[in-house]
């Protein structure tokens, strides 16, 4: 995972950078300041720089330990299933709350204006730590090619770490991938198909959703 790890590290290095530029005037640094909620009564420029320090340090580690997480997580053994209950709701009319077999079991969903299935879906897989590995795998592989992957040609989008390039549609903003909520069932299940598994429907009733993800016959 060396270049997944090599990334994140520029990625914070240049977000600390960015930051202590902003507040190289009054205006910057106050604006800044109140952005984190920050107060000095001595040195403000000094001590919030201490603080920016940290904070990126903080975030920096976080980021590393989960590659290394996932990095050293079991091999996905080929068969992933979710179960999705849909329960009536008095304002939502329907919330879903997604289960595993591996044991995990979700927060139920409320809301509208958006794809509450996927959403339960996105729960699901971004538990489950063979999974991301695969994804983890595919961007940390792929990293070094990633800007010739553009379908059109154009310059990529780094706002979601090309992810959507390498990945698919749904496969997280930033260096380190995920599954959105949000996006689609369908988006989940291509993301699939780029990894060389597929996400089959098992049951699909007004109540009930199976998903069962496994290796593609030729993957």
């Amino acid at each position: 995972m060396n270049n997944l790890k090599n990334e994140v590290i520029k990625e914070h290095k240049q977000n600390l950078k960015n930051n202590i530029d902003k507040i190289q005037t009054n205006k910057g640094l106050n604006h800044l300041m109140g952005f984190y909620g920050k107060t000095y009564k001595k040195n403000p420029k000094e001590n919030f720089i201490k603080f920016l320090k940290l904070k990126n340090e903080k975030e920096l580690n976080q980021d590393l330990n989960k590659i290394n997480e996932v990095a050293n997580s079991k091999d996905f053994s080929g068969e992933f299933i979710i179960t999705i209950e849909w329960k009536p709701s008095r304002m939502w009319r329907s919330n879903p709350k997604s289960y595993t077999n591996y044991g995990f079991e979700g927060s139920s969903i409320g809301g509208c204006g958006y794809d509450k299935g996927s959403t339960a879906t996105a729960q699901a897989l971004n538990s489950y730590l063979p999974i991301l590995k695969l994804l983890y795998e595919k961007k940390n592989k792929d990293l070094p090619y990633f800007r010739k992957k553009s379908p059109d040609g154009k310059r990529l989008d780094k706002r979601n770490g090309y992810n959507r390039a390498v990945l698919g549609y749904g496969s997280g903003y930033g260096i380190l991938p995920y599954f959105e909520g949000g996006v689609g069932v369908d988006s989940h299940r291509r993301i699939f198909e780029n990894l060389g598994l597929v996400m089959q429907t098992i049951t699909n009733t007004n109540n009930t959703d199976v998903y069962l993800i496994k290796r593609a016959k030729n993957g």
